[in-house]
């Protein structure tokens, strides 16, 4: 709505409006009319409305009036400076069109300038790349890194035996850089930079031994390969067929978040395994502390404290705070398993003992050798590393009996051990070559043998002292008995040997066994008697 339609529309509704009557004429016109009783307060107060609605509209006309001059006004101010500001245009537009030349020159060279210096500034651009956080160097193109990282994941799960995958958004950030000067890594040495990063971040599966981490593996198969294979060590046959296999310690298999050079491979583990776990222990001194007190508290030998601590043996006291610590290495875990077994066992003989009187004092003579017997037990066993810790016996079955040794104990007075003149003869077989010339040389003694008697015994023919008891020229084995009276005698050729040099024998005795040792032909008993060093004929000595 214009000024003007606004002035138009208060002036009808002032038209509208009751004019004002003069007081005289209301005085008359108030006397003729009735003065109705209930009526006098109406007419009074649609009077005072009236009267403020005029007040009112008087108002608002004014008002209306002072915003029209000031719009006047204003219409009036933009007017002027519309007009001084379109000379101000026209001027400078004069200016332009006058150096139009020299501006397109200014201008052109600006546009070229930044143009030139943009693209000095986008080609000194690079980009720095991390991961998680760690800058690993420089490339020229974000391509560059994100084309190799499934190459990059490929290698190290190679290299350490463990899936290691690399997210771009999650591990991977970029930094744009100027890199004048700076060297930029190609896509292989991207690869290498990776690949050759031990402390990656990966998951992996501890191997947890009563709440110690023991060794850390790829997987939880390649865990319970590590544990199976502790295990397996120790059972024969099919675990079912044990009671109990059971561990020493607690064993879980736990994910957790490690650095990628910590895992180790399935061998590695078993092998960190089987060497122990090493557990430190710390004692701290109170005032008045000995290192008797401190190894008491560690539970180990003054020794073996002041191994591991910088104490001696002259330390009188421990200062109050001081550490002391032990570390020992222990079994990291050993394998329980209790199971019926079955041995076949030895039954050994037993060795009885009977005298008699047949036989010297001091001699014992095996009448029947002793034989072990066999059995089959079965047994419930409780092994821990496959060491027996013990055995139930619960059935037997014997297979072969034992056969008791049985050992006769002579209780006759001994003979005694010097020569009595008299000699028997040492064996009871045939005398086939007797003392004399034989094959034209001087046989000194008698040959006794019959078939069999390889191996028979030999018996000394009187009592005295062994003076020879060996190999003996042609001879062969050969015992020479020295009987304390100028007499002397020689048994040759034997196969063994039952007494010794310094011996004291009687008559009687067992001293050798009959043999073909020396220049012999057949077993044999070649035996000679000397007589104050001369060999005699033994025929006149024999009975």
């Amino acid at each position: 709505m214009t000024r003007p339609d606004l002035k138009n529309s208060i002036k009808k509704i002032r038209e509208k409006l009751p004019k004002k009557a003069k007081p005289e004429q209301e005085t008359e016109k108030a006397e003729e009319a009735p003065k109705p009783a209930k009526k006098k307060s109406s007419i009074t107060w649609g009077a005072i409305f009236r009267r403020i609605n005029e007040i009112v509209m008087d108002r608002v006309a004014d008002i209306v009036t002072g915003i029209d001059k000031v719009l006047d006004v204003m219409a009036w101010g933009a007017e002027r400076a519309s007009v001084l500001f379109l000379r101000k245009v026209h001027g400078f537009r004069e200016g332009l069109m006058e150096h139009a030349t020299i501006l397109k020159r200014i201008f052109l060279f600006g546009v070229l300038s930044a143009v030139v210096i943009i693209s000095v500034f986008m080609g000194a651009i690079d980009y720095t790349y991390s991961y998680h956080g760690r800058a690993l160097g420089i490339v020229k193109e974000q391509s560059d890194v994100l084309q190799v990282l499934d190459l990059v994941s490929d290698g190290l799960t190679k290299e350490y035996g463990s899936t290691v995958t690399i997210d771009p958004e999650k591990d991977i950030t970029f930094t744009p850089i100027i890199s004048a000067g700076k060297e930029i890594d190609k896509p292989d040495t991207v690869l290498q930079k990776f690949t050759y990063m031990g402390d990656l971040p990966t998951t992996a599966y501890a191997i947890m031994i009563d709440g110690v981490q023991a060794a850390t593996v790829q997987s939880e198969d390649a865990g319970n390969w590590v544990i199976d294979t502790i295990i397996d060590r120790y059972i024969t046959g099919k675990r079912e067929d044990y009671e109990l296999v059971e561990l020493s310690e607690p064993v879980e298999i736990v994910e957790k978040t490690v650095k990628l050079s910590s895992i180790q491979n399935q061998r590695d583990a078993l092998a960190v395994i089987d060497n122990g776990i090493s557990k430190t222990y710390t004692y701290t001194a109170r005032q008045g502390d000995t290192p008797e007190i401190a190894a008491r508290e560690l539970g180990i030998t003054v020794e073996e404290l002041l191994a591991q601590n910088p104490i001696t043996k002259d330390t009188a006291q421990l200062q109050e705070g001081q550490e002391l610590r032990f570390t020992e290495t222990n079994k990291t875990i050993s394998v329980k398993t209790v199971g019926l077994e079955t041995f076949t066992e030895v039954i050994p003989y037993e060795t009885i003992t009977q005298e008699s009187s047949k036989y010297y004092e001091g001699d014992e003579v095996v009448s029947v050798g002793g034989q072990d017997g066999k059995q089959v037990v079965t047994s419930r066993v409780t092994r821990v590393d496959g060491e027996l810790v013990s055995k139930e016996d619960l059935e037997t079955e014997v297979l072969t009996p034992a056969v008791n040794k049985v050992v006769i104990k002579g209780t006759a007075e001994r003979p005694p051990t010097v020569g009595s003149g008299r000699f028997i003869r040492p064996v009871p077989y045939t005398i086939h070559d007797k003392f004399g010339i034989r094959w034209g040389r001087m046989h000194e003694g008698i040959d006794m043998w019959d078939p069999g008697c390889y191996g028979a015994p030999v018996y000394a023919a009187d009592g005295g002292t062994v003076v020879v008891s060996g190999w003996y020229y042609a001879c062969g084995l050969t015992v020479i008995i020295d009987h304390g009276n100028g007499f002397k005698t020689l048994y040759a050729h034997a196969s063994s040997l039952a007494v010794s040099v310094g011996d004291k024998v009687y008559q009687g005795q067992h001293i050798s066994n009959i043999g073909s040792t020396g220049r012999s032909y057949s077993p044999h008993l070649h035996f000679e008697i000397w007589w104050n060093g001369k060999p005699v004929d033994p025929m006149l000595y024999i009975s």
